[in-house]
């Protein structure tokens, strides 16, 4: 990651917010295939693709991303441990230097599979999880038995010691279930809570009524800040305000510049590491690769298509992309985040603003700073 960031500074020199030569992150949708029905599910996942990368060009990618400098590899989905390739993909991943995280339903981790992630040496397996109630996140998963797979799922992993996350996104379905979620990974002995934004994509466009108020996203990020204080489990979110949150809340004293990480700044400017790594990473921090090799600012973004990864080298894509490098540019972003004095720091969440209005750079109208913008697309949505 140093590394990355050194080379950037050396080709762009020093730019707000930085460019980087290479993402720190790639999240790849391994598999379009999945063993639940998520009612908001981003990638509408179900089936495997027909057109989905063969082993041969799946390896190809694996040494692009090397090649480019790609520091970790997510694997998700779909259901990523359905796919026999993933095992073997995920070894030539770490061959390569790269990290490996998996992000997965957690139904399918046995003690032989956690056993077999801990010897290819995955780092991080992130276990969505909607509610500490079965009944809640078996209805919201659209299969019985789905939390207590999931759990069964976690602890192999803790037992193995993996790091593992308990990931939850938040609605006014389960807005409620935060507090006893959070109890409920700390009992487990989880090392990281991470709330993740509702996004209106894929099946998620079906529910948007579900999306939680400006006002109970920021209750939400205040009580996840207070909550992190504790120790034993890092407290995150992929929503960019936290990153408002998390500065402002504590004087100065930290700072969060991306969902992965949250901490004290020590001898280094915070408000400066703030606004040259802060805010939302789509296209800027990460990106994300589709099942068929197509490449895409976010998976929160399934359908903005920014290369093709049959066509294109990675690094080619990651260079030259007109829609990448608007994303970069928060000076391209419009009123009310592109005026907001905390545009470096957060910048609002683009796959929502694209979500809500076919506009990446449009405001997120989730903040609560953004309230006009709520009103009026509640009169326009039905929320």
């Amino acid at each position: 990651g140093v590394a990355t960031v050194l080379s950037s500074i050396g080709c762009y020199g020093v730019t707000c917010p930085q460019l980087l030569k290479a993402p720190f992150l790639v999240v790849w949708n391994f598999t379009n295939a999945c063993n639940l029905r998520c009612r908001h599910c981003y990638q509408s996942a179900g089936t495997k693709s027909p057109d989905e990368l063969t082993l041969k060009e799946k390896l190809r990618v694996v040494d692009e991303l090397a090649d480019a400098g790609v520091v970790s590899l997510a694997f998700s989905g779909g259901e990523p441990l359905i796919s026999s390739e993933f095992y073997k993909v995920a070894e030539a991943v770490r061959s390569r230097g790269m990290h490996v995280a998996l992000a997965t339903n957690g139904t399918m981790i046995t003690d032989d599979v956690a056993r077999l992630l801990k010897k290819i040496d995955v780092c991080y397996v992130e276990v969505s999880l909607d509610a500490a109630s079965a009944d809640l996140h078996d209805k919201f998963r659209g299969v019985p038995g789905a939390h207590a797979r999931a759990l069964e799922g976690m602890r192999k992993c803790i037992e193995y010691g993996i790091f593992t996350s308990i990931a939850m996104t938040v609605t006014k379905y389960n807005l409620t279930e935060v507090p006893e979620l959070i109890k409920l990974g700390r009992r487990l002995g989880v090392n990281r809570f991470i709330h993740f934004n509702f996004i209106p994509a894929g099946r998620g466009r079906e529910i948007v009524e579900l999306d939680i108020s400006p006002e109970e996203r920021e209750n939400l990020l205040e009580f996840l800040f207070e909550e992190g204080k504790n120790p034993g489990m890092e407290i995150l979110s992929t929503a960019p305000q936290f990153g408002r949150i998390v500065y402002d809340s504590s004087s100065g004293g930290s700072v969060a510049p991306t969902h992965f990480y949250i901490g004290n700044g020590g001898k280094w400017g915070l408000h400066e590491l703030a606004q040259f790594i802060g805010g939302c990473g789509a296209g800027r921090l990460y990106c994300a690769i589709q099942p068929n090799g197509l490449v895409t600012p976010c998976v929160f973004m399934p359908n903005l298509y920014v290369g093709d990864l049959r066509k294109s080298r990675f690094k080619n894509i990651w260079d030259e992309s007109r829609f990448l490098k608007e994303l970069r540019d928060k000076d391209l972003l419009k009123p009310g985040c592109g005026i907001c004095d905390r545009r470096y720091v957060c910048g609002g969440c683009r796959a929502r603003s694209l979500g809500y209005f076919s506009d990446y750079l449009a405001p997120d109208v989730g903040c609560i700073k953004n309230l006009d913008g709520w009103e009026k697309l509640k009169k326009e949505v039905v929320l």
